[in-house]
């Protein structure tokens, strides 16, 4: 039985790759910071019917070297998700020190035991933050690190990810980078990743519906293309540009409307009286600078290298709002 290494268990769409590998007959080998997250796992799974004895539990540090070597013997593959997600401008330290150094720790890990191939979970933020006239983006783009506009996670995703091109190259291990768009869907622990929290309560509190758009996947397939892209061996050194669509914020909430969601908001608000407002309260400028804009992406390496075609992600927009909704976080 091959052994799979997936690091942070307890992880929004980690939870979703472990299903999978468990279900497809992999060993699962996954790391946790805090002994009691290992129940979490364990109770996730056990509402889907899926037992414990083909998956082991590691407690590991991002920061932390001790461990790593170990909990990686004899795994085959590697799957790197755990790494830190606060929105926002934070502290640079907060995120890009564990993204790095955590990724590091793995990535060294993965090399000493010989593991075949290496799938690191990165992100769109490694690849939008470049500015372009057309607003098209494609597995080929990165962040422009130099830009003073990004924001933290873009920061340490984009450093992240270019470490891990750097240190693979050079080990000669197979690897390939998973960039998906805002995750969307329910979580299998109940506990909904930060940015997909973030900003589905973002809408919800929102007076009025300005004229952006937004690019959306489901966690499924997000966690299916991790799987896809381990198993298949044209994924070596290539980029995956995961979206299902990008889709306007009117239609977004008339999505949620539609399944009862009352609260959100009903109204556009015209582009030139936003940009107005924006003048006397600095917290619009940043939605105001992005007005009418429709960003285009393009999914060819998932499309043609693993045949990746997500599902809608329309029910998922449905499923996020509604374990906020059942945690209490949103009101009907």
């Amino acid at each position: 039985m091959k052994k799979v290494f997936v690091s942070g268990g307890s992880g929004y769409i980690a939870m979703y790759c472990i299903k999978i590998l468990i279900n497809k007959g992999y060993h699962v080998v996954t790391s946790v910071r805090e002994i009691n997250q290992i129940d979490l796992i364990k109770n996730s799974l056990a509402k889907y019917g899926i037992s414990f004895e083909n998956i082991e539990f590691k407690i590991l540090n991002l920061l932390n070297d001790d461990g790593w070597i170990d909990a990686l013997k004899g795994c085959e593959y590697v799957l790197h998700l755990a790494s830190p997600v606060i929105p926002g401008k934070v502290d640079e330290d907060l995120l890009v020190k564990p993204a790095v150094e955590g990724m590091k720790r793995c990535l060294n890990a993965a090399i000493k035991n010989g593991a075949k191939k290496f799938v690191q979970t990165s992100s769109y933020a490694a690849i939008y933050g470049r500015k372009k006239h057309n607003n098209q983006h494609s597995d080929n783009d990165w962040t422009d690190l130099s830009n003073k506009k990004i924001m933290p996670y873009e920061i340490s995703k984009t450093k992240a990810e270019k470490k891990m091109w750097e240190m693979a190259k050079k080990a000669n291990l197979d690897a390939c980078a998973i960039n998906p768009v805002l995750v969307l869907g329910p979580s299998m622990t109940g506990v909904l990743s930060m940015s997909n929290r973030v900003t589905v309560k973002k809408i919800f509190s929102l007076p009025f519906i300005p004229d952006l758009s937004i690019s959306v996947v489901g966690v499924q397939d997000v966690a299916e293309a991790h799987v896809m892209a381990m198993e298949n061996d044209d994924a070596i050194g290539n980029r995956f540009l995961l979206s299902e669509k990008t889709i306007k914020l009117k239609e977004l909430c008339d999505i949620l409307f539609k399944a009862g969601y009352k609260k959100v908001p009903r109204f556009p608000i015209p582009n030139f009286l936003l940009k107005f407002v924006a003048l006397f309260i600095p917290s619009l400028r940043l939605i105001a600078g992005r007005l009418g804009s429709v960003e285009t992406l393009h999914t060819k390496n998932a499309n043609n290298i693993l045949g990746w075609y997500p599902k809608s992600v329309d029910s998922e927009i449905i499923n996020s709002a509604k374990q906020l909704y059942d945690i209490g976080i949103l009101k009907k």
